[in-house]
C-alpha cells in the first residue's frame, strides 16, 4: 500500500512525475499486464534513486561547505539518476532472463508428460515467478484466443525480449501445423533446448560485461567533483597555486578536464546503450530536432544543408545513421550538428569574455607584493601590506586609467600625491613601474580577431562532434554484428524445420529477432512482394557482412532450387563447431569493448591528475625557479 500511495501522491509532483513517468516506461515492457506490479516496482526504482541522490548532495554539502560545489553536485545527481535507473532496470530485465530459463526447464518437463504445448505453458506459469508468470500467462491466453496470430502480433510489439518472442512464435506454430520428430526428438522440445542455450549465453555475457564495465560511466564524470578538493588541498600546502587556479590557464584546464569528462561519459554510454538497446523494443528519447525542424524557416535552411538525396555524401551519412541504430533522420541529425556547433561557437565567445574579465578582476584583487615569496606563503603582516598596497594601486588605476596618454611622468606625478606614497626614489621607481604595468594589462582585455577565429575552429570542431560520436557507436556495433548473425544461425535451425516454413517468413522472423539488420530486413519484406530475387540482391548490397551474404545466398537457393531445410542442413550438422566459434567470438568481444570502455573510462582521471596537479606544479615550480634566478642576478 506505502508504494501505490507514494505513487499516485508524488506523480502529482513536477520534477519526481517526471522520473517516476520515465522509471515506469522503463519497466513497462517487463510487466505492461499488471498495473500493481508494475507501479509498485516503478515506485520502489524511484525511491531507491532519491535517497542515494540526496545522500550524495548532503555529503558534498557537509564536506566542501561550497555553493558551487553542491551546484555541481546537483548537476552530477541529475546524470547519476539515469545511471541509477539503469543499473535497477538492467537487474529486472537480467532477473526476467534468469526466470525465462527456469521457465523453459518446466515447460520442457510438463510437455514431455502431456504433449500439449497450451497446457504445458500454462503448467509451466504457475510454478513461475510473478514476474515471468505474467508473461506466461500472457502467452497462455494468446495461444487459446479466438484470433492467436492477431493478439501475438499485438505482443511482438511490446515484448520485453526477444527470447520471449521466439518462444512464443515457435509455440504458436506448433499449435497451429503440429511437433514432429527430427534427428535429435521433438522439433518442439529441441527448440527449447537451443532457446535456452543461447539465453544462457546471453545472461552470461551480460553478467561479464556488467562485472568489467560497472561503474564506469561514473568514473568518467567523477573527475568533475574532485577538482574541487584537489585544488582545495593543492592552495592549502602551496598557497601560490591560488593565483595559478584562479587565473585563465586554471580555467582553461578546467574546461577541457569538463568537456573530456561529458564527452567521455558519452562515449561510454554509447558502449553501453548497445547491450540495453538489445533488450529495448522502444526509446523513451524526445526528438527535439523534430521540432526545431517544424520551425518557419528552419526546414529551408536544413533542406540546403543536408546533402542532395542523390549523392555519395547523402548515402553514407544515412548509412551510418541506419548502422548505428540511430533514430534521427538525415535532417535531425543535420540539426543536431548545427545546435552542437553554435553552442560551442558562443561557449567560446562568453569564454573569451570571460577571461578578459576575470585578468581585470584579478589585477584589483589579488594581493600585490614588493618582493616574492616562496610558493607563496605570507605572514599575516605580509598579508595586510600587501592588502593596502593593492587598495593604493587600484585607487592610482582609477584615476589613470581613463587618461587619454599615459607617459611615466604623468604616473609618478600622481603616485607622489598619495598620501602612502614611499619616500625612497627606488620604491617610488618600482611603484610606478607596477602601476603602468597593470594599467597597460588592463588596457589590453579587449576582443581580439584571433579569438574569433578560435570561436570559428570551435564551431568547425562542434560540428564533428555529434558525427564522431555516431561513427564511434558505429564502431562498437560492428562488433556485435557476428554475434547477431549467429543468433540467425539459431532463429533459422528452428525455423527449417517446419515443413511449411518459406523464405518470407524466415525474413520475418529474423527482423522480429534483429537488432542491427532491422532496418534493411524490413525494407527487404517490404519489397519482397514485387520481387523476391531483387529483393534479396538489394538485401545483400545494403549489408555487406560476408556472414549474413552467405545467409541471403542460402535463401536465394531456397525460393526455387532447394527446400529450405536442405539450404541450411550443415547448421544442425556442424553446430557444436559454431558454437566453439561463437564463445571465441563473444570473449573476443567482450576483451575488445572492456578496453574500449576501460579507456573511455579513466582517461578523465589520467587527464585531471596531469592538467590539474601535476603540470600546475611544475608550471608554478618553473616561475618560482625563475624569479630566484633574477634575484641572485640583482644582487
Amino acid at each position: 500500500m506505502f508504494y501505490q500511495k507514494s505513487y499516485v501522491e508524488l506523480s502529482k509532483l513536477p520534477v519526481l512525475g517526471k522520473l517516476i513517468r520515465q522509471v515506469r516506461f522503463r519497466l513497462a515492457t517487463i510487466n505492461p499486464y499488471d498495473e500493481l506490479t508494475l507501479r509498485r516496482e516503478t515506485m520502489r526504482i524511484t525511491l531507491k534513486v532519491l535517497a542515494i541522490s540526496f545522500l550524495v548532495i548532503a555529503l558534498m554539502a557537509i564536506f566542501s561547505k561550497n555553493l558551487v560545489m553542491v551546484l555541481f553536485s546537483i548537476m552530477g545527481v541529475i546524470v547519476l539518476n539515469t545511471l541509477l535507473i539503469n543499473v535497477f532496470v538492467k537487474r529486472v530485465e537480467d532477473r526476467l532472463l534468469v526466470q525465462l530459463v527456469n521457465y523453459l526447464e518446466e515447460v520442457r518437463h510438463d510437455y514431455q508428460e502431456l504433449k500439449l504445448v497450451d497446457e504445458a505453458i500454462y503448467q509451466g506459469a504457475q510454478r513461475s515467478p510473478h514476474d515471468m508468470k505474467l508473461q506466461a500467462e500472457r502467452i497462455h491466453e494468446i495461444l487459446t484466443a479466438k484470433d492467436p496470430k492477431k493478439d501475438l502480433e499485438a505482443f511482438y510489439t511490446v515484448v520485453p525480449n526477444r527470447y520471449l518472442k521466439m518462444f512464443a512464435g515457435v509455440s504458436f506454430l506448433v499449435m497451429e501445423y503440429g511437433d514432429r520428430l527430427v534427428s535429435k526428438g521433438s522439433m518442439f522440445l529441441n527448440a527449447l533446448s537451443k532457446l535456452v542455450r543461447e539465453i544462457r549465453d546471453d545472461v552470461l555475457r551480460r553478467r561479464r560485461l556488467s562485472y568489467k564495465l560497472s561503474n564506469l560511466s561514473l568514473f568518467a564524470l567523477l573527475p568533475i567533483l574532485l577538482t574541487f578538493p584537489i585544488e582545495t588541498w593543492a592552495t592549502t600546502y602551496f598557497p601560490i597555486m591560488n593565483q595559478f587556479y584562479s587565473g585563465n590557464i586554471g580555467y582553461i584546464l578546467r574546461i577541457i578536464i569538463y568537456s573530456a569528462c561529458i564527452i567521455f561519459y558519452l562515449l561510454v554510454r554509447k558502449i553501453s546503450e548497445i547491450e540495453e538497446s538489445r533488450y529495448m523494443t522502444t526509446t523513451s528519447r524526445r526528438n527535439w530536432e523534430k521540432h526545431v525542424y517544424e520551425w518557419p524557416g528552419v526546414s529551408w535552411i536544413i533542406d540546403r544543408v543536408v546533402p542532395s538525396k542523390r549523392t555519395r555524401k547523402h548515402y553514407e551519412v544515412t548509412l551510418l545513421l541506419k548502422e548505428s541504430n540511430s533514430p534521427l533522420t538525415i535532417e535531425w541529425f543535420y540539426i543536431q550538428r548545427i545546435v552542437v556547433s553554435l553552442t560551442c561557437f558562443i561557449g567560446v565567445i562568453v569564454l573569451s569574455f570571460f577571461l578578459h574579465w576575470n585578468t581585470s578582476h584579478q589585477i584589483y584583487t589579488n594581493l600585490t607584493t614588493e618582493a616574492s615569496h616562496l610558493m607563496g606563503y605570507m605572514t599575516d603582516e605580509e598579508k595586510l601590506r600587501g592588502k593596502e598596497l593593492t587598495d593604493f594601486d587600484n585607487a592610482l588605476i582609477r584615476d589613470l586609467k581613463g587618461a587619454d596618454t599615459l607617459t611615466r611622468e604623468a604616473v609618478l606625478e600622481r603616485v607622489i600625491l598619495m598620501p602612502d606614497a614611499p619616500s625612497e626614489s627606488a620604491a617610488l621607481n618600482n611603484t610606478v613601474t607596477r602601476i603602468i604595468e597593470k594599467i597597460e594589462v588592463l588596457n589590453n582585455q579587449y576582443f581580439r580577431w584571433w579569438e574569433l577565429l578560435i570561436a570559428i575552429g570551435g564551431a568547425c570542431i562542434g560540428f564533428f562532434i555529434p558525427l564522431w560520436l555516431t561513427q564511434f557507436q558505429r564502431k562498437m556495433r560492428i562488433m556485435e554484428i557476428q554475434n547477431e548473425v549467429d543468433q540467425f544461425h539459431v532463429v533459422i535451425s528452428i525455423l527449417s524445420q517446419f515443413e511449411r516454413m518459406n523464405v518470407q517468413s524466415i525474413l520475418e522472423w529474423m527482423e522480429r529477432y534483429s537488432i542491427i539488420f532491422k532496418p534493411t530486413l524490413r525494407k527487404c519484406i517490404a519489397n519482397f512482394d514485387s520481387g523476391p530475387e531483387r529483393a534479396l540482391e538489394e538485401l545483400k548490397d545494403d549489408a555487406p557482412f560476408i556472414s549474413f551474404v552467405r545467409i541471403v545466398n542460402r535463401l536465394q537457393l531456397a525460393l526455387e532450387k532447394i527446400p529450405l531445410i536442405e539450404a541450411f542442413d550443415d547448421l544442425e550438422m556442424e553446430q557444436e563447431f559454431h558454437r566453439e566459434q561463437k564463445i571465441d567470438r563473444m570473449n573476443r568481444l567482450i576483451s575488445k569493448k572492456v578496453v574500449w570502455g576501460r579507456i573511455c573510462g579513466w582517461a578523465p582521471a589520467y587527464l585531471l591528475i596531469f592538467l590539474y596537479l601535476l603540470f600546475p606544479m611544475i608550471y608554478v615550480s618553473i616561475g618560482q625557479m625563475d624569479q630566484t634566478m633574477q634575484q641572485i642576478m640583482n644582487i
